[in-house]
């Protein structure tokens, strides 16, 4: 020890205990060395501390406790070291074999002539701090290299807005060296008609410490700029206080590009919606509704209206609303709907509005459906203008056919006129007769009144078939109308030699359908197949009319020829208004008819035989009424 032997034994040992009870309560692992560096003492919690006894620990012995990897650098400064506090740290070994890092602070003790005499020393447990920093230099060396790697464009700025950190990306996009970019004001890449705007943005964020949230273009190296959205969340130190920014720069361009497209596509969409009268909807018909601006336009309803069905139903006319209901529940059940039907809308004006939609969803019951709806007011009216026109060009057509059919008629009516006269007379005779042979007399008047009755019936289906009337459905024997054509204008067949043979189907059922526009049809395709056998000479001018019960509950009639036949341009022409292969015709008896059987929810076709001549036919929907009740049917819907 220190102690010098001034003073008696007795009380040399009792501050000997004082300075050792003292020592061994100090706060720290004590130990006091010789000038040379030997540790000739060490306090009771060193001792507790390594685990080893005073006398273990004198002289070298204490250098078993240094970890063998910090050892040779102690020993190299040891003991020039010693008096140099805190200078010197090494690891030493606990009692259960674990090491801490220890700092060695020392004192020098000098005598009076300056001389060091003994060192005073203290190992400070420092393994917290240690830790401390290390992870402190892992977070920084880790945080700036996932700065500088981060996969984006990324930068730490400090409260001066100049830039700290930066990524990769960030280089690339400018184009600044680092220490360009440490020096670089970011504003000067902003756009100028953006600056304004980013710097009150950043101006409010840093007042407020609120996130700052921006888009704004950025110009490249290249000078080009891209649209960027932007976002900063303030760094804040353990008082609060806001030491810099992190930056976030998301590329956005391609989407603001897409944006403008859609942008620009709406409008381009709202304008031929606008053109077309045709608007658009998306709904489930549970109030979740998106209504394209032309559709409140055509129903005339306030853009701020909550849509619903009932609020649509309002306005559909009294007459449709049982059609609306059955579209809807078609619609609530999942199927694609299509239909026409009137609205009232708030000035009381009436439009027929034709709806569209397909199911694309279908979740508890409540379907998801896109859909369209069109004004076609426009061309209800027109529709209804030309099927006026057509009806008085059928009318035209038919009168037409008056001239060519005049020795028919004539015919037709000559024969029961001729008996009636014939009979009148025999019955006179009769009558005359002494006796009257009142019997005779009697069969004659009757055949008189069957001859009448069959004149007049001639007349009757005359009159039918060129007078002028509307466009009428009813469940008709289309074999029945046939032969009357037939029977109208056999006596032109024959004069034209023309044989024709009837093939009518006797299980044939009825059709629906206007008889008098279907008659015409037979009639000018039957005069159409006489006229292309007029030339021919060197075969039997055979005809051939047929009816069959066709596929999909249709019933079909042919007129089969053997004459010039048809060549590809007459194909492609056949049923065009006013086109025509014959010398002196109108070319409106084809177009007239398609157009009646289309009505009709058929086609009027032609195809060319296997041999000569050509086959005209058609096919209608039968009949699936019963009972001869007449129906006024608007087919355009």
């Amino acid at each position: 020890m220190w102690l010098t032997p001034d003073t008696g034994r007795h009380q040399r040992i009792e501050v000997h205990d004082e300075i050792s009870r003292l020592v061994d309560a100090l706060p720290g692992l004590v130990w006091t060395a010789l000038p040379t560096g030997d540790i000739d003492f060490v306090n009771k919690r060193w001792c507790e501390y390594a685990g080893i006894t005073a006398e273990e620990a004198r002289g070298r012995g204490w250098q078993n406790t240094v970890h063998p990897d910090d050892l040779p650098r102690l020993l190299e400064r040891w003991p020039a070291s010693l008096g140099q506090a805190g200078d010197i740290e090494a690891r030493l070994q606990r009692f259960d074999g674990q090491y801490r890092w220890f700092a060695f602070r020392s004192q020098p003790l000098t005598n009076a002539s300056g001389e060091i005499i003994q060192w005073c020393g203290v190992n400070s447990d420092v393994e917290d701090r240690r830790r401390v920093e290390s992870d402190l230099h892992t977070v920084e060396t880790n945080y700036s290299g996932w700065v500088e790697s981060f996969p984006g464009y990324m930068v730490t700025m400090n409260m001066t807005g100049q830039v700290d950190l930066f990524s990769r990306d960030v280089l690339e996009y400018f184009g600044k060296t680092p220490e360009e970019l440490r020096n670089w004001s970011m504003t000067d890449a902003v756009h100028p008609d953006d600056l304004d705007r980013v710097v009150a943005a950043f101006t409010e964020s840093v007042t407020t410490g609120r996130p700052y949230t921006i888009d704004h273009r950025c110009r490249r190296h290249d000078g080009v700029y891209r649209w960027f959205h932007v976002r900063a969340l303030a760094v804040r130190d353990h008082d609060g206080q806001i030491t810099g920014w992190y930056v976030v720069l998301a590329d956005i361009d391609e989407v603001k590009r897409a944006e403008d497209e859609l942008r620009q596509a709406h409008g381009r969409l709202a304008e031929a919606q606008r053109l077309s009268k045709t608007g658009s909807y998306v709904t489930d018909l549970a109030g979740n509704r998106n209504w394209s601006d032309e559709t409140f336009r055509i129903f005339e309803f306030d853009p701020a209206t909550e849509v619903t069905v009932e609020r649509v139903r309002e306005v559909v006319h009294a007459e449709d609303r049982p059609l609306f209901d059955a579209a809807i529940a078609k619609a609530r059940a999942g199927l694609d709907v299509d239909y026409v039907f009137r609205i009232v809308t708030h000035r009381g004006v009436v439009k027929h509005v034709r709806t569209t939609s397909h199911t694309v969803e279908q979740t508890a019951g409540r379907p998801f459906f896109v859909g369209a709806v069109q004004d076609v007011t426009a061309s209800k009216a027109a529709e209804e203008a030309l099927n006026k026109a057509r009806a008085e060009l059928a009318h035209v057509a038919r009168v037409a056919s008056l001239s060519a059919l005049t020795a028919s008629i004539a015919h037709e009516v000559n024969q029961p006129l001729s008996g009636i006269i014939t009979n009148a007379g025999t019955c006179l005779r009769m009558l005359d007769a002494n006796p009257p042979n009142v019997d005779g007399a009697r069969e004659t008047a009757r055949r008189t009144i069957r001859d009448g009755n069959r004149a007049s019936d001639v007349i009757t289906r005359l009159r039918a078939l060129f007078s002028k009337k509307e466009f009428m459905l009813e469940p008709l024997d289309l074999n029945e109308a046939t032969r009357e054509v037939i029977a109208l204008s056999l006596s032109e067949l024959q004069r034209n030699r023309v044989v024709v043979q009837s093939e009518l189907a006797n299980d044939l059922p009825p059709v629906n359908g206007d008889r008098v526009q279907l008659q015409q049809v037979i009639l000018n395709l039957l005069r159409n197949a006489s006229d292309a056998m007029s030339a021919v000479d060197d075969r039997p001018r055979e005809l051939v009319i047929r009816t069959e019960q066709d596929a999909n509950d249709r019933v079909r009639l042919a007129v089969q020829d053997v004459g010039v036949g048809l060549d590809a341009q007459d194909m492609e022409k056949l049923f065009a208004p006013f086109y025509t292969t014959k010398g002196d015709g109108m070319g409106i008896g084809l177009s007239v008819s398609s157009s009646i059987i289309e009505r009709h929810g058929g086609r009027l076709s032609a195809v060319p035989n296997d041999g000569p001549g050509a086959t005209f036919s058609f096919s209608i929907p039968r009949s699936l009424e019963q009972g001869d009740t007449k129906v006024l049917v608007d087919t355009t819907i």
